[in-house]
């Protein structure tokens, strides 16, 4: 039976004394905090969707002509710019064959002062922008090659109309169908990504990185990645950006629901994380007017742990931060400003297994197995779902 457990704050004071009656508790430590400097580019390539041809060699006055052909070409250390204008999507997405390394990463970028507008072709999760996808328990045919030290980073330009009526400044723009299904971003075990500069517009996920543990021992999990400065400007599935992978860095970005419409079988949020150690700071989220039912930041699952959550600006949400499960999470520093005087929620469950907390039925693929060699062993076991020893304090409610 679940039950509420943590009582809905008002004010700065009430934070302040839990703050200090968890003092003694673990905390969660700061492990991603320094981003990755920028590389220099061992080649450099260029893909031009008028002017290009793929059987070019890809230089600047021959560049290729797709997306898809760069992507199964460029190697680690190599820079890839892509000339303004629109490209269309493929069938599951654009992955990348071959891996960068953490000093010669592989880095895609829009040229300077232009802007790459990606149209999702269909209105199907299955026609997704980029995706990476090395987890051996899934089923061959979805495999891709386990890319990591990958670079998707766009450069702002001037301010532009986009088909939709949106206004977008970034240098990459991800444009989907109002309504519909497809989305920007999605990974499994793959590690080691930056994701900055870049517009999510009318998806269902700006970015989606999943574990695909299925009770193994092995890590299946997207870690390590760094993403900042970007927005998501109204999306349609459960939330905004979701990251189930762990030691991520999250930064700067603006996260907005905008539409009324929502498309899923799921709860909604902004944000949602469902691993150990990551740093969510500086970033804005906000409704910004939409009435669907879709609060701030959800910790999901007893595999939300030891997460810092600081410096970030929430507003017009029916719930700041929900706390389902995970254990040892710090929220300090943030800008609050509910839309109702109840909105910190911290669930303790006994005897329960379903959503927001340990979905083992219909969702396998996050469960470690129940051995200590597991990497997030630690975080799931005993999965009793108390939510134990997380902080919040020092936030300013407006």
């Amino acid at each position: 039976m679940k039950f509420l457990l943590g009582l809905l704050f008002m004010s700065i004071v009430f934070l302040t004394l839990l703050a200090s009656c968890s003092s003694a508790l673990p905390a969660a430590t700061d492990p991603t905090s320094t981003p990755p400097p920028t590389p220099i580019p061992r080649d450099v390539y260029y893909v031009d969707g008028e002017l290009g041809s793929d059987s070019n060699p890809g230089t600047k006055s021959q560049p290729w002509q797709s997306i898809d052909k760069a992507v199964n070409t460029v190697a680690a250390g190599d820079l890839l710019y892509v000339r303004g204008g629109e490209y269309k999507t493929i069938f599951a997405g654009w992955d990348f064959q071959n891996s960068g390394t953490k000093t010669q990463p592989i880095t895609i970028s829009n040229y300077p002062g232009e802007q790459v507008v990606i149209n999702i072709s269909q209105s199907s999760l299955d026609y997704r922008a980029f995706r990476c996808w090395a987890a051996p328990t899934d089923p061959a045919s979805w495999q891709t090659p386990k890319a990591d030290y990958i670079r998707i980073t766009g450069t702002d330009v001037s301010a532009r109309v986009l088909s939709n009526g949106v206004t977008s400044q970034k240098g990459i723009v991800v444009q989907g169908v109002k309504g519909e299904q497809g989305m920007g971003i999605e990974a499994a075990g793959c590690d080691n990504w930056e994701v900055s500069g870049l517009d999510f517009v009318d998806v269902a996920y700006g970015i989606f990185t999943k574990k695909r543990n299925f009770r193994t021992t092995q890590d299946y999990s997207p870690d390590n990645w760094y993403v900042h400065n970007n927005r998501v400007y109204s999306f349609y599935r459960e939330s905004g950006m979701q990251f189930n992978g762990n030691y991520n860095l999250i930064e700067n970005n603006e996260i907005y629901k905008v539409s009324n419409e929502l498309n899923t079988p799921y709860g909604c949020q902004l944000l949602n994380l469902d691993g150990n150690n990551n740093i969510v700071k500086r970033n804005t989220l906000s409704r910004l007017g939409s009435t669907a039912n879709c609060g701030g930041i959800l910790l999901e699952w007893d595999l939300a742990d030891a997460n810092i959550i600081e410096q970030n600006t929430i507003s017009d949400v029916p719930w700041i931060l929900s706390i389902a499960g995970g254990d040892n999470n710090i929220f300090r520093n943030n800008i609050l400003y509910p839309n109702d005087k109840n909105w910190l929620e911290v669930y303790n469950y006994d005897n329960y297994s379903g959503w927001p907390c340990n979905e083992e039925t219909d969702s396998q693929a996050d469960i470690p197995a129940n051995d200590p060699s597991a990497p997030d062993y630690k975080y799931y076991y005993p999965h009793d779902c108390h939510s134990e020893g997380n902080q919040v304090y020092d936030n300013i409610v407006r």
